[in-house]
């Protein structure tokens, strides 16, 4: 007889040891975005905005919303700037000192005191005129004749302008027409018009004169 030697193996279990899984970070430029577009900084809000969706799609962080709402913001902002700034740089671009035979008919103004320096003025604001026509009164003449040769001519001619711009054929008693001339110096300059104008008998006109 012999002996039997077994030998058992023992098996051993394994365990699997896992480690905190970090999840990506939130994007700096998508928090700067929307950082930038609260008080209005339109230009950085829009130039993070857009590098951090760049960036978001590449690196799988987060932040896509963030960056967004910037975005959006910076939109906003813009069409505020838009409906507000801008016309208002618009209206005190046109609202210098002008020269009174460069207006056009419908344009309104605040006079000088000469007459011929103006301020153009919005017509939905207080002013002194607004022009209804532009009447020539060169009559042939070669060189200036002066102010008593071009009054009556001028004021005929900015009477009937003013007649004829009602469609009852009659200005209204609060209105008075005015006749601005060319001076020596416009004459030299090639002006041979009056500017006839409309204006308030009494204060200021407060709106457009419509017909």
């Amino acid at each position: 007889m012999f002996d039997e030697t077994r030998s058992t193996l023992s098996s051993h279990s394994q365990t699997t040891v896992r480690g905190p899984v970090e999840s990506p970070g939130t994007d700096g430029f998508a928090i700067a975005s929307l950082l930038c577009g609260l008080p209005g900084l339109v230009p950085l809000s829009a130039l993070f905005g857009i590098l951090a969706l760049v960036r978001i799609s590449r690196s799988k962080e987060s932040g896509r919303g963030l960056a967004i709402a910037g975005l959006v913001l910076s939109v906003v902002w813009l069409g505020v700037g838009l409906t507000t700034v801008v016309p208002k740089l618009l209206t005190h671009a046109a609202s210098g000192p002008d020269y009174i035979h460069t207006m056009a008919a419908g344009d309104c103004l605040n006079s000088g005191a000469d007459g011929e320096y103006v301020t153009r003025v919005s017509c939905d604001q207080p002013h002194d005129e607004q022009v209804v026509k532009r009447v020539d009164v060169s009559s042939g003449y070669e060189t200036y004749p002066g102010v008593a040769a071009l009054r009556d001519p001028a004021l005929l001619a900015c009477e009937a302008a003013a007649v004829a711009y009602f469609t009852e054929g009659t200005p209204p008693p609060s209105l008075k027409f005015m006749a601005h001339l060319p001076t020596e110096d416009s004459w030299a300059d090639g002006v041979r018009e009056a500017t006839c104008t409309f204006r308030q008998v009494s204060g200021q006109l407060t709106a457009f004169v419509r017909p």
